[in-house]
């Protein structure tokens, strides 16, 4: 299939005011779909088999709706990310022709990155990934982002030690509600070698105090840690960006 062709593929959006938008995928503005509001609503009832809910996004503001806690897990990562500076679940509907076959799709969210471009991120757990009719779809997809050089994910899931380490430190992610002092006094204790524990007792602020500091610092990039072993207080804390574990 050519590149005019999946450029030709349908593109439905519903933009930031609630207007719904068909246009092509050659012609879509990506800053309008990223900005905009989910294309289809995320359904909760009695006896469903995955588990929908709202996740609130420092990177945006706001509550981002996901289908499944694999789904949340994925906004998790983004939003821990600090190249990326937009997400929107649910972002569009591609409609299309794939060699004689009628595709209808709805990635489930879309990344923006500080650099301007963009990724379209399929998640799905890996058990449901080889299945003909699903690989499909995500071939045709990947095909479509690739004509117009935006990258394509399907995330499968996170290392779980790496997993569990970025919730911990989410706790520390709203620097609203953590004291200036106490951030300041972590970044001035901060010193080669310490450890996290080392790092609390050396402020003059109360262990819970600091610890929640820490984990802001951690948060914003401003520390780091081996987030591929279990986080605790005999983890090295150095001054700066994590390495790449939350794309």
């Amino acid at each position: 299939m050519g590149k005019t062709r999946l450029g030709s593929t349908q593109c439905h959006y519903v933009s930031a005011d609630g207007d719904e938008h068909v246009t092509t995928v050659d012609e879509v503005h990506m800053a309008s779909v990223v900005a905009g509001q989910p294309v289809r609503p995320i359904r909760s009832f009695a006896g469903q088999k995955h588990y929908p809910g709202l996740f609130w996004s420092v990177t945006t503001g706001t509550h981002l709706k996901y289908e499944s806690l694999l789904e949340r897990d994925r906004f998790l990562l983004a939003d821990f990310n600090p190249e990326v500076v937009g997400i929107a679940p649910q972002p569009f509907w591609l409609v299309g022709d794939d060699d004689g076959t009628t595709r209808r799709h709805v990635p489930d969210l879309l990344l923006r990155r500080r650099d301007s471009s963009f990724v379209v991120v399929d998640v799905k757990p890996a058990d449901f990934v080889t299945h003909p009719k699903v690989s499909a779809v995500f071939g045709w997809t990947s095909r479509i982002c690739a004509s117009r050089g935006w990258g394509y994910e399907v995330w499968t899931g996170a290392d779980a030690v790496v997993l569990a380490n970025v919730r911990h430190i989410a706790a520390g992610r709203r620097g609203e509600f953590i004291a200036d002092t106490a951030v300041a006094d972590v970044r001035s204790a901060v010193r080669p070698g310490l450890t996290l524990g080392q790092l609390e007792s050396a402020t003059k602020q109360p262990r819970w105090a600091a610890r929640r500091a820490v984990l802001r610092l951690l948060w914003q990039h401003e520390l780091r840690a081996d987030l591929t072993r279990p986080l605790g207080t005999h983890s090295i804390v150095e001054t700066g960006a994590h390495l790449d574990c939350c794309d």
